[in-house]
């Protein structure tokens, strides 16, 4: 029997969530790079792994030995090595301590935003190329896990087709941290990161929810508003239709002939009848 392909909704906070996302306008270049702060650098993760790969050419075949044997016999090329102590102070400002992956959480929305490599290469001075091919060599080595999507744009080229942009997911494995000789150190310290990324969740999660609140108190109040200005309208309009035009006067002018009634004359006859004397025939 078949089974039936059912859709799944990762999480905004899920790094791979950022790769169908729709394309985002890239965002502008830094006037200068971005360095590891003082806070940064009290972490014990950060701070063994800037002064290791910082000196990796000096400490080659102390650390990351699996770099030298990617194309079995023969050593990989110095290039390589000093690539990373280029990259190496970019790659620890961007690292998200939590999940291992270049990037952040937006804490607007919560979503999880992925660093483009076009920035990382500029920062550090080396081209966007050479940086590609540097992770490539670290993919065949074990020690990061790319996941590459394709994103059409809206824009268009001088032949009417669709551009592409090309985003990259960038995971640095335990193997990476184990040949680092830091992955006790790592372990601990993602471990109190995930503890304070679910606890910044939950703060974004009660800030949207308060959010949206606000938001359905303001809409209800403006239905009630609407309602109440349209049984307003609705009052006026039945009072207009219920009053009747003016009728017109009955009274005759004081200074027109009155009109003598049949009572008026009975009346009159009888007063005569009562003045006429007695034995007037």
């Amino acid at each position: 029997m078949a089974t039936k392909l059912r859709a799944v909704r990762l999480d905004p906070a899920d790094p791979h969530s950022a790769l169908r996302r729709a394309a985002r306008k890239l965002p502008l270049q830094r006037v200068a790079p971005r360095h590891l702060t003082e806070q940064q650098l009290k972490n014990p993760l950060i701070r063994a792994a800037h002064t290791r790969l910082g000196n990796i050419v000096t400490l080659r075949g102390k650390y990351l030995r699996r770099l030298d044997t990617v194309h079995g016999d023969r050593r990989s090329r110095l290039e390589k090595f000093q690539a990373i102590e280029r990259v190496a102070e970019q790659l620890l400002v961007r690292l998200d301590l939590a999940t291992g992956v270049l990037g952040y959480i937006d804490s607007e929305n919560g979503r999880f935003v992925l660093n483009t490599q076009c920035n990382i290469a500029a920062d550090s001075g080396i081209s966007a190329p050479a940086f590609s091919r540097l992770l490539a060599t670290l993919d065949d080595a074990g020690y990061v896990y790319r996941r590459i999507e394709r994103v059409r744009l809206e824009e268009t080229d001088e032949n009417g087709l669709h551009l592409v942009r090309t985003r990259v997911l960038v995971r640095f494995t335990k193997q990476f941290w184990a040949d680092l000789g830091l992955r006790y150190i790592y372990e601990r310290v993602q471990k109190g990161a995930k503890k304070r990324r679910d606890a910044e969740l939950r703060e974004i999660g009660q800030r949207r929810l308060a959010e949206m609140e606000r938001h359905s108190l303001v809409l209800h109040r403006r239905e009630v508003a609407r309602q109440r200005w349209q049984a307003k309208e609705a009052r006026k309009e039945a009072g207009g239709d219920a009053q009747s035009p003016a009728r017109p006067s009955m009274r005759q002018p004081e200074n027109g002939p009155k009109r003598t009634t049949g009572h008026a004359v009975q009346c009159a006859m009888d007063r005569l009848l009562a003045n006429k004397p007695a034995g007037s025939g």
